[in-house]
């Protein structure tokens, strides 16, 4: 990686995943730009925050269980901000989420969190693993302005198994067994 592609500006907040550099006031990056999953059993949900783009870009997400399969959730200039979609799939401990954005018209690009040529695109808050922010700047680095709020979402990680333990199925039935026995 040359070092242009690994200076961020301080403006844009990056956690977990960078470390600041004090000497230049900018941020390097030491790891892969990433949205990882909190905890086990993760439900993911996705919610526009807004956009202040010219061109018209789409996000997706890209399903990592069907290749080609790729979810489309909005356009930068037909989403509504708070709209959200939840995933169809839940994610464990560590596994990335990864989001596509492709320019569709005012120029003809596409960026991805799992392109490594691509993470400069993305500003990522990870700052609450359970809340993270980002935001994407639509024209290829350096020649965009770094503002970062040509697309931004929220992606929550809600954690917890919502599929009852074996022990659960039996106090259940041992329940409907009682209260079969009191109305007799």
């Amino acid at each position: 990686m040359n070092t242009q592609k690994n200076m961020v500006t301080a403006s844009v907040i990056f956690t977990a995943a960078f470390t600041a550099s004090s000497a230049n006031a900018g941020i390097t990056i030491e790891e892969e730009i990433a949205i990882i999953s909190p905890c086990d059993n993760a439900q993911v949900e996705v919610i526009w925050m807004g956009s202040d783009a010219g061109y018209t870009g789409e996000l997706s997400w890209l399903n990592p269980l069907e290749s080609g399969a790729d979810i489309s959730l909005w356009t930068n200039h037909s989403a509504v901000s708070g709209q959200s979609v939840v995933l169809p799939t839940r994610f464990d401990q560590g596994e990335r989420v990864h989001f596509s954005y492709e320019i569709i018209k005012g120029g003809l690009d596409i960026f991805s969190t799992a392109n490594e040529d691509d993470w400069t695109q993305f500003s990522i808050d990870s700052t609450d693993p359970h809340d993270v922010i980002v935001g994407i700047e639509d024209i290829r680095l350096p020649g965009g302005d770094g503002d970062y709020n040509d697309a931004m979402f929220r992606v929550l990680f809600t954690c917890g198994s919502t599929v009852p333990t074996p022990g659960t199925f039996a106090l259940l039935g041992m329940g409907g067994v009682i209260a079969g026995r009191r109305r007799r």
